[in-house]
């Protein structure tokens, strides 16, 4: 797949109300739910086991990012990456329900049910599970980190109030797409969170046309291995992360084009 063939876009609430789900019992895994993260000094240093990139998360009070070192992707047979297991999508005995999910945004404050907020699901894609997304609470969030403890102390001092997760594969099981929203008192509070993470692995670039982004490709050793891009941002009181998984290189246009739909929705509410 190529740049010029991204995702489709936003296709609209009714659409996103309308994605069937996979019917799997096995999700991909989650960006975050495979973090492993260490107390180091007041810092939360968060490493993907998934690839070479390393967050830092700094302390609150503002201290230079951490530095760890990298936790390498599980190798199979032969020394490839292994990649996680293609579920496939399959279509809906019936029409989904309408979805009753309602948000709102005020200038930059977001209010009502989060998982409003959640990317919608492209026309051509089924969601894992409930195709609304996840409510998360602080703790659940904090409990897919290794050091859930220290987690739970970062979130709650700079406000969290909960977050939302959804999970969907394009119908041609080419790329799997998690979507994570977390929710903290102000804008502020948010962007420290953005800004006192660091990439020290992958190749770091910048997202075109998206204000405080951050990402990192995690590129396969060949075209035949599972490729991984990850952006994450804030706006206002929300920060979000987009991790887009795919066989061989993601290109990078595909998540430039979810991270702008991210960040108009939660602009602008649609």
């Amino acid at each position: 797949m190529g740049d010029s063939e991204a995702v489709s876009g936003i296709a609209g609430t009714e659409a996103a109300e309308n994605s069937a789900a996979v019917d799997s019992p096995t999700k991909p895994r989650a960006r975050t739910a495979l973090y492993g993260s260490l107390a180091v000094a007041g810092m939360l240093a968060i490493a993907t086991t998934t690839g070479t990139a390393v967050y830092a998360l700094g302390s609150p009070g503002g201290s230079a990012p951490a530095q760890a070192a990298a936790v390498p992707r599980p190798t199979a047979t032969g020394g490839a990456q292994s990649a996680s297991p293609a579920p496939t999508a399959t279509a809906p005995a019936a029409p989904a329900p309408s979805s009753t999910v309602k948000g709102y945004v005020n200038g930059t404050v977001h209010s009502g049910d989060i998982r409003y907020f959640l990317l919608p699901v492209p026309a051509d894609a089924g969601a894992f599970g409930d195709a609304d997304g996840t409510s998360q609470t602080c703790s659940q969030i904090a409990a897919t980190l290794s050091d859930p403890g220290t987690a739970r102390t970062v979130l709650k001092q700079l406000g969290c109030s909960g977050g939302a997760e959804r999970t969907y594969q394009t119908d041609d099981n080419a790329f799997t797409v998690t979507v994570q929203l977390i929710h903290f008192d102000s804008d502020g509070d948010a962007g420290q969170w953005v800004e006192g993470m660091t990439f020290t692995g992958g190749n770091t670039f910048t997202i075109p046309g998206v204000s405080n982004a951050q990402g990192v490709a995690l590129n396969p050793p060949s075209s035949a291995d599972t490729g991984d891009l990850q952006g994450l941002s804030h706006l206002g009181d929300m920060e979000y992360e987009i991790d887009i998984q795919g066989v061989g290189a993601v290109p990078h246009s595909m998540l430039t084009q979810l991270m702008q739909q991210e960040e108009k929705l939660l602009t602008t509410g649609h």
